[in-house]
This record gives C-alpha cells, sequence and structure tokens, in this order.
C-alpha cells in the first residue's frame, strides 16, 4: 500500500488501473490501423471497464470462492483485497459489446479482433497485483526465483514452506508473448473473430497450465478445479470458431 498523507493507494488497484491503461493504448492502436473512429473507443471503453469489473467480481465470488464468501458476504464489495476473475470480466464484457455493436452498427465479430492484443497486455501488467496481495501462487520450489509468501497466507499444508512458484509472473510472460503474436499475426489475418478466437485458445491454454501449479482454494466440480473447466472452456469454444472458419494457413498466405 503507498500512502499520501491521508490518502491510500492500494497496489492492486493501482496496477488494475495501470493494466487497463495499458491495454487501452494497444487497442487505441488497433483501432486506428482498423480505420475506425476514435471518439466511439472512448465512449466504449468506459462502459467496457465497469462491465468487466462487474463478472469479474461475481465470476470470482460465485465460482472460484464462494465457500468463503457465503460465509463473509460483506467482504463481496472489497475489491481491493482482489479476487477478480478474469474469465468472468470477458463474459460480460463480450456480452455487453455485443450490445453495443449492434446499437452502434458495427462488426461485432471485428471488435472483438480489436480488443484481443490490448487484453492480453492489460491482463499481463494486471497479474502483478497478484504479487502485492501475496496470492494465485503456485507450489513450494527452491528455484532461484522463488518468492516468500508470509505465513498468514500460506495454505495450511505448505504452513513450513517460505518460497512459492510465482505463477502469476509467468502468466504474465506468457500474456506478454501472446499480446505479442496477436498484434502482429492481427496483421495478416482477414477473418473477422480469427484473432480473437486464438486468443481465447493461447490464454486459456496458459491458464489451463499453470492450474496444475497453483495452491489457492476453488470451488471443485467433479474432482476438478473451477479454473480448469473455465479454461478448457475458452479453448473449446477459440478452437470451435477457429475450425468452422477457412483455413488459417491459407488466410496467411494470400494476406499481403
Amino acid at each position: 500500500m503507498i500512502e499520501f498523507g491521508i490518502f491510500q493507494v492500494h497496489w492492486y488497484g493501482l496496477l488494475l488501473v495501470t493494466g487497463i491503461v495499458v491495454g487501452y493504448w494497444l487497442t487505441r492502436s488497433s483501432w486506428r490501423r482498423q480505420g475506425l473512429p476514435l471518439k466511439k473507443l472512448d465512449e466504449l471503453i468506459i462502459w467496457l471497464v465497469v462491465a468487466g469489473l462487474l463478472g469479474a467480481r461475481l465470476l470470482d465470488v460465485f465460482i472460484y470462492e464462494w465457500w468463503y464468501f457465503q460465509k463473509h458476504l460483506t467482504e463481496i464489495f472489497y475489491i481491493w483485497q482482489g479476487g477478480l476473475a478474469w474469465h468472468g470480466s470477458l463474459l460480460v464484457g463480450v456480452i455487453f459489446l455485443w450490445w453495443w455493436s449492434g446499437r452502434e452498427k458495427f462488426s461485432f465479430w471485428q471488435m472483438l479482433d480489436t480488443f484481443a492484443p490490448g487484453l492480453a497486455l492489460g491482463q499481463a501488467v494486471g497479474r502483478w497485483g497478484n504479487y502485492f496481495n501475496q496470492e494465485l501462487f503456485g507450489v513450494p520450489t527452491s528455484l532461484p526465483w522463488g518468492i516468500p509468501v508470509a505465513e498468514i497466507n500460506r495454505p495450511v499444508e505448505f504452513i513450513r514452506a517460505n518460497y512459492f512458484h510465482p505463477t502469476f509472473l509467468y502468466e504474465s510472460i506468457g500474456l506478454l508473448l501472446i499480446a505479442y503474436l496477436l498484434w502482429q499475426v492481427g496483421k495478416k489475418i482477414k477473418i473477422p473473430g480469427q484473432t480473437f478466437a486464438w486468443y481465447l485458445v493461447l490464454t486459456g491454454l496458459l491458464r489451463f497450465v499453470l492450474e496444475f501449479l497453483r495452491v489457492d482454494e476453488q470451488n471443485i466440480f467433479l474432482g476438478l478445479r473451477a479454473g480448469f473447466w473455465i479454461s478448457g472452456l475458452t479453448i473449446i469454444l477459440g478452437l470451435w470458431y477457429i475450425h468452422h472458419q477457412p483455413n488459417l494457413k491459407k488466410v496467411l498466405k494470400t494476406a499481403p
């Protein structure tokens, strides 16, 4: 936490805002590249942020951590303590964008593509908020880049461990690479929706793999953590869309 006199700024909130700003910056470049009116983006982004935060909190509360919040209902509103599930933000944001695109007569799939690289970049920055909240870390490790975790934040089964895998760092690095790939490949893909579909596949795969390392408590469905199910669903949705479109290699070869 940073203190300025009577004012207090939580690192989690600061990094969340920073992620939104850098994501907006890259999305603005995408809109400019597509020849879309930047004024419309400025009108849209505020509502998307509100919708995204609402969806992120609701999914975390009711899918990931209802086991905790059902006993601490007032803490549902304490978003500065963490607890924002990205998939919830994505779901509600996409639904809102679908409604907005129809109202403004924009292509919904084109809109999704313009946001994909910025989403990945914003996530990469925002993930660092988990470090300052000491949450979403992985299993204990003796590797030199392991991070210390205060005893109060350690799972009971690892109470004697001192250093843990920085899964937030792994995800942040992976998301930076994904943002770069989507930005570069997005220049060549001509089929609306393909860039966003690859965003779903790549981010879903990244999160699915990291779920094997994470030790935070989650709701369990049919023996698997909620994160596995949700990440798997995003992978399937992305692959389904790609499969039902012309072959990506042909698109890249014929692109100027």
